[in-house]
């Protein structure tokens, strides 16, 4: 019986360390609107920061330390930096401007499809393509809400018409944006 609550210990004890940056970084690649992953961040670090004074073995063994240590760097940089939608925007970018080119040539792209790494709900266009016709820039929507959308518009950050409820500059031609 103690060799299988050692184990149960052991596993919730790692799942504590490994649990929030593991969720946030899931959440990031969904992706999950800029300010939804700063608020589950925050919560996620107090949860950690809580783990650590309430968990007696975190506090009293050394081994832990480093994990909880680098688990809570790695919440910290998620949250500020939200490099998880970065890095799999930087793979996704040519499949982005494939897509832009063949919808700004007028072909009908059906959603919702995986463009990269992520799931597209809509596709809206600007000019003559019958996808949705408007001055905003091509927009790749991977969610869709009554209130707002949210996903990857081709606009530079000084042009961006839209009612902004947060952004993040992904380079000078691709933005993230979730709408109010």
């Amino acid at each position: 019986m103690s060799l299988l609550h050692g184990i149960m210990k052991r596993f919730l004890i790692w799942s504590a360390i490994a649990l929030p940056p593991a969720l946030l970084i899931l959440l990031s690649l969904k992706p999950l609107e800029i300010n939804s992953i700063r608020l589950i961040g925050c919560f996620a670090a107090v949860f950690l920061i809580m783990a650590l004074t309430v968990i007696p073995a975190l506090r009293s063994q050394k081994r832990f330390r480093q994990p909880v240590a680098l688990s809570l760097a790695l919440v910290t940089s998620i949250t500020i930096f939200n490099w998880p939608l970065k890095v799999a925007y930087t793979f996704s970018r040519p499949a982005f401007d494939q897509l832009g080119q063949r919808v700004i040539a007028g072909e009908m792209i059906k959603t919702p499809r995986r463009i990269g790494w992520f799931r597209v709900e809509r596709v809206e266009a600007p000019g003559p393509a019958p996808n949705g016709i408007d001055e905003h820039g091509l927009r790749l929507w991977t969610g869709i809400h009554a209130n707002g959308n949210t996903g990857f518009v081709k606009a530079s950050p000084d042009e961006l018409r839209f009612n902004l409820w947060s952004h993040l500059k992904l380079d000078e031609t691709w933005q993230f944006i979730s709408e109010d």
